[in-house]
């Protein structure tokens, strides 16, 4: 049995890369005979910091503007209680991992703030905490194996009666599992497994909704290689402002989904019988499964991802359910256990991550001598997670409009990959029901009355969705002045997104137009940063004069980067600041939301 040392894992995770570490971790631990509570920040109770953890391990990623992810912002407000004693978790030694993203300027910031109130609260230290950076070479796994080893090396000195030994050649026992009902007939058909009323909108998150496809048009030319929809969502009273998003929830294709069950046969006697649920079942993000409604179909169709890259904890497990019986089976299974090696990164990257081969890729390449129980579906498979887009329309009770990049690309291998949302989306039509959800944005997009400074919006290619909203909700307020514009694409005639707007409300002296683009040989400003260092005295006035809000949103590739050195180029020139200054001057606009990026 593992050892109950009161070891508590809670992780904040906005699109599941810290959720993954934290699962990790958990199944790492319990093979060294150590027992933890899993959960996220938010669901865990937090009498529970008080009565029952001794020590608490904190993953958490950043998103934003330096914001805690939505299933961690409940914790924080509670934390940050002025009323809370300052020895309040003197009992509890704290480590915390970040996850985060250099290009943006307050990297990791939220690890950092959730690490210094829990020391302000008392907390002692178990290890040196790590903060993982997405842009380096090593990427985020190089961070977390040194982390983890700290982690484990503070746990034996504070527990030295425990021999930590680290063993993984049984598999551990199930958490969650599924079950076929006991003389059940079939509840679902392929059709049945369409039905949304039946499978998500049935569990009762007020959050989640249901709407139809009013339209989903292509906007960029059929002879550009990017295919960009512009999806429009019909509803009812719905309730937004510029800035927020929606989250769209995907379903796998279903030829995707008869290929899995391909290559697993044995399941296919019971892919459309009533299963149990059983244990601790996951955190989806559509709201609890509804186990009247839940089969094997169901499950694979709409709430368990086969399309994404597996991670190590996927691994972890799946080399258990080879039959190893044979030369072939044994030589399989010592592959797969390969890649479960926290040691072996590059080969992990090399197999999984550089070809971007999916999870039903895996099993279909392992599936002579792979037999994966239905009862260990839920544990091995990760959830589908919602996908964030930003609003691309004013306030509509109505309808709400998105503007959707489909991935497509061809790997190492030669194969075209298409995401799984990309594959979906491409396949809705008009009437078609969805789930989706409303989110609100931490962008400070909405002013008070008594303010009118100018704004000026940064956004190449798609990360110009939540500017049209912000142009078009400024323009029905009557704000018709101060408006300006950098837009940057590739081509007039492919990918100009919303051009024929964007033209006209700048010839009604609606909106300051600033377009570029990086492939017309006639067209000077290539990029957003050219085009704003072509207007640097504009710029320098609206920055350093009139007090403007910047808003940058896009990719976060270079553009970020290049963006913010040229501004403080400008600064410097049209401020007469030194470089430190201007940086400085830049950093504090930051703070007091005069700067704000936003990019995926």
């Amino acid at each position: 049995m593992p050892a109950q040392i009161g070891l508590t894992i809670l992780y904040g995770s906005e699109t599941g890369n810290a959720q993954d570490y934290a699962e990790l971790l958990n199944r790492r631990l319990k093979y060294y005979g150590i027992s933890s509570t899993l959960t996220s920040l938010n669901n865990y109770p937090l009498k529970n910091l008080i009565t029952k953890t001794k020590y608490l391990v904190i993953i958490c990623s950043t998103t934003g503007q330096g914001e805690l992810p939505r299933n961690a912002k409940k914790f924080m407000r509670f934390v940050l209680k002025k009323k809370l004693p300052d020895d309040l978790f003197n009992h509890i030694k704290l480590t915390t991992f970040g996850l985060g993203d250099s290009s943006y300027p307050k990297f990791n910031y939220a690890i950092k703030k959730i690490h210094a109130r829990l020391l302000q609260l008392g907390c002692g230290s178990l290890c040196e905490r790590a903060e993982a950076d997405e842009q380096s070479p090593e990427g985020s796994d190089g961070y977390y194996n040194s982390w983890e080893t700290a982690l484990i090396d503070g746990l034996k000195r504070e527990n030295p009666n425990i021999p930590f030994i680290y063993e993984d050649t049984q598999l551990l026992p199930a958490e969650c599992t599924v079950k076929v009902a006991a003389d059940g007939d079939d509840i679902s058909t392929k059709e049945f497994s369409k039905d949304i009323s039946c499978t998500r909108a049935s569990m009762g998150n007020p959050d989640v909704r249901v709407g139809k496809i009013y339209s989903n048009k292509r906007i960029t030319s059929t002879d550009h290689f990017q295919d960009v929809r512009h999806l429009v969502i019909q509803s009812d009273s719905l309730s937004f402002s510029p800035g927020d998003t929606v989250g769209l929830y995907p379903s796998n294709d279903e030829r995707d989904v008869d290929l899995l069950f391909a290559s697993q046969p044995h399941w296919i006697p019971y892919a459309d019988k009533p299963l149990q649920v059983e244990g601790n079942i996951p955190e989806f993000e559509g709201g609890v499964l509804d186990s009247k409604y839940v089969t094997l179909r169901s499950l694979f169709t709409h709430h368990l991802d086969i399309i994404s890259i597996p991670r190590r904890a996927f691994f972890m497990q799946i080399y258990h359910f080879v039959d190893s019986s044979t030369e072939d089976g044994q030589r399989e299974k010592e592959r797969l256990k390969e890649f479960s090696n926290i040691y072996e990164s590059e080969e992990l990257y090399d197999y999984a991550n550089r070809p971007r081969r999916s999870i039903l890729e895996v099993i279909s390449e392992f599936q002579n001598n792979l037999r994966i129980p239905v009862e260990r579906v839920l544990e091995l498979f990760p959830v589908i997670k919602p996908r964030l887009f930003s609003i691309a329309s004013r306030p509509d009770k109505n309808m709400v409009e998105l503007v959707i990049a489909v991935v497509e690309y061809k790997t190492i291998l030669r194969r075209i990959r298409r995401g799984l949302c990309t594959k979906w989306i491409k396949s809705l039509n008009e009437d078609d029901k969805i789930i989706f959800s409303l989110h609100k944005s931490n962008l400070v997009f909405e002013l008070k009355a008594a303010q009118d400074p100018p704004i000026i919006m940064i956004s190449p290619g798609t990360g110009v969705a939540p500017m049209k909203a912000l142009i078009e909700n400024s323009i029905d307020h009557n704000k018709t002045k101060g408006l300006y514009l950098f837009y940057g694409c590739r081509f007039k005639e492919k990918d100009f997104l919303f051009s024929d707007l964007f033209i006209k409300l700048s010839e009604e002296e609606k909106l300051h137009f600033f377009p570029c683009f990086s492939r017309e040989p006639d067209c000077k400003t290539k990029y957003v940063q050219h085009r704003l260092f072509l207007e640097r005295e504009l710029i320098g006035d609206l920055i350093l004069n009139q007090s403007a809000i910047i808003y940058v949103c896009g990719s976060n590739g270079s553009m970020p980067r290049e963006v913010r050195l040229t501004l403080i180029d400008i600064i410097v020139r049209q401020g007469g600041l030194g470089e430190s200054q201007a940086n400085a001057y830049l950093l504090s606009m930051e703070n007091s939301n005069r700067y704000i990026q936003e990019t995926w």
